[in-house]
């Protein structure tokens, strides 16, 4: 499905009926966000693009391996029948999966780019793989420093290697974009 070594795109990842109930649960309204800086993490390098007034995310973390998740148990039990497609598609188990968290930006007047970055430093994660799913589609991209560039449309997801530095370029054109990110061990 994909290859350890390079960027994979696959278009209509899930049932059409699935990405379908994806977004409408995700942007509906309802859904419970914290906001932040985008780029948060204080061991991250990370080439800042944007000014820190624009740089801002609502994120809901699913799960996380460093850190005691602090939902209760029917959160923890919604997310997990988010992620459960995405598992048994990625053919990964959840013992692999070092951090799954959903974000989601508001749009922007101009193009903006937030940083260039990896998601989970090796030392922290080791080798592994990183997937970033579409919710919606709109002109919101993702770049990486080789020079690629991915289209945020609804139901694509990219897989790539976890030390490819790439970065979000914001969208003008719908009220969000929403990705799911998903970082997992290769070799646990």
């Amino acid at each position: 499905m994909y290859e350890l070594d390079k960027i994979t795109i696959i278009d209509n990842f899930l049932d059409s009926d699935i990405a379908e109930s994806l977004e409408t649960y995700i942007l509906g309204g309802n859904f419970q966000w914290t906001c932040g800086r985008s780029l948060v993490e204080d061991n991250y390098s990370a080439e800042v693009l944007i000014d820190p007034l624009y740089d801002r995310q609502l994120v809901n973390l699913i799960y996380t391996k460093h850190l005691k998740n602090p939902k209760n148990s029917r959160d923890q039990e919604s997310d997990y029948k988010i992620i459960l497609p995405f598992i048994k598609k990625l053919n990964i188990t959840t013992k692999q999966l070092t951090r799954v968290k959903i974000n989601a930006t508001l749009c922007k007047e101009t193009v903006m780019r937030s940083g260039w970055h990896i998601d989970v430093p090796q030392p922290e994660s080791g080798y592994g793989m990183t997937a970033i799913y579409y919710i919606n589609t709109n002109n919101g991209k993702t770049l990486f420093k080789t020079g690629d560039e991915i289209k945020s449309i609804k139901n694509r997801i990219v897989i790539f290697p976890n030390n490819f530095s790439h970065c979000p370029e914001y969208h003008t054109n719908a009220p969000m974009r929403a990705v799911i990110n998903f970082n997992w061990l290769t070799n646990p």
